[in-house]
């Protein structure tokens, strides 16, 4: 036995701080990814009832442009106060900045949105379920919601890629590994969207999977450039282009006026693409080929903000 051996040491009890506290002295990330989900929650009430009395009686898609914007301002300046007080880092390092690869990154993302959802339809059209059968009676109204759908979409998408694949996500990575952190932000990022109408098991799966190809695709890049462009592609082109539901909802006049028929697993029925085994593919598919891509990776500007320090 050791001379210097004390059986004290064996027994002592951890000391609270050490929960909270990590080595380097910083509140550990895994608490501090709690509670920024935690305030970030709590927020969306705040934000509501301030437009409420501030802002009222805005029509939508207005009301939803106004509450999104109000979410991505609230969600970002959070970020910016944990990135600075607690990870004693540069705002950059959540990656939303405008470095120099960024709108490629973006443009990737929306490239991969957009063949995705092209992907899913044509096999859905071939098998019958999805079928176009003309054009809407009133064409420029259907432009014009386009038009102004491109950009609730993209706020829309920004609020939610802010929130799911954000400061929250990132510090989970650092706490438990990629993994973990990708399997339980893409299981709330389905569980979110079980409000939805119409939504179903399948549904929800292929959200949960959908939430796993947006992680992936931070983690290629430790950007968000890239999963808000797939996230708004995705999106728009689903409802502005093809004309189909979006997670059970619709957004005006479309395009094209189409017909969803035969069994709900394979159309999706009332909730649109995202209710299909044709998406459970397409999405596997797509994860898969994206965490192989030896073609996107971290660029050099976006390694320099994640190991910068404030001191």
């Amino acid at each position: 036995m050791p001379e210097n051996f004390n059986p004290q040491e064996i027994i002592r009890p951890r000391h609270p701080r050490r929960l909270l506290i990590g080595p380097d002295g910083l509140v550990r990330p895994g608490c501090r990814a709690l509670l920024f989900l935690t305030l970030a929650i709590l927020s969306i009430g705040v934000v509501r009832l301030l437009l409420r009395a501030l802002l009222p009686g805005f029509a939508e898609p207005a009301g939803t442009l106004i509450r999104s914007s109000g979410l991505v301002a609230a969600w970002l300046l959070l970020s910016w106060g944990f990135l600075v007080v607690l990870d004693r880092r540069s705002f950059r390092a959540l990656g939303l900045w405008f470095y120099a690869p960024w709108a490629r990154e973006f443009a990737i993302g929306v490239g991969i949105g957009a063949g995705m959802i092209f992907v899913v339809a044509a096999v859905q059209s071939a098998a019958g379920v999805v079928r176009y059968v003309g054009m809407t009676p009133n064409p420029s109204v259907a432009v014009h919601n386009a038009g102004i759908l491109a950009a609730v979409l993209l706020v829309a998408a920004a609020a939610e890629e802010i929130l799911f694949r954000g400061y929250g996500f990132q510090r989970l990575v650092d706490s438990i590994g990629s993994l973990g952190a990708v399997t339980g932000f893409s299981v709330l990022f389905g569980a979110a969207h079980l409000v939805n109408p119409s939504a179903t098991w399948l549904s929800t799966v292929n959200t949960v999977l959908a939430g796993v190809l947006l992680a992936v695709a931070y983690l290629k890049t430790r950007a968000l450039w890239m999963p808000i462009g797939l996230h708004w592609a995705w999106n728009y082109c689903m409802t502005a282009v093809l004309s189909l539901p979006v997670s059970g909802l619709h957004f005006g006049e479309k395009l094209f006026r189409v017909e969803i028929t035969g069994p709900e697993w394979l159309s999706g029925g009332s909730y649109g693409p995202e209710g299909s085994v044709v998406l459970t593919l397409v999405a596997t598919a797509a994860i898969v080929a994206l965490a192989r891509s030896k073609r996107i990776s971290t660029s050099p500007a976006m390694e320099r903000a994640l190991k910068s320090s404030l001191g």
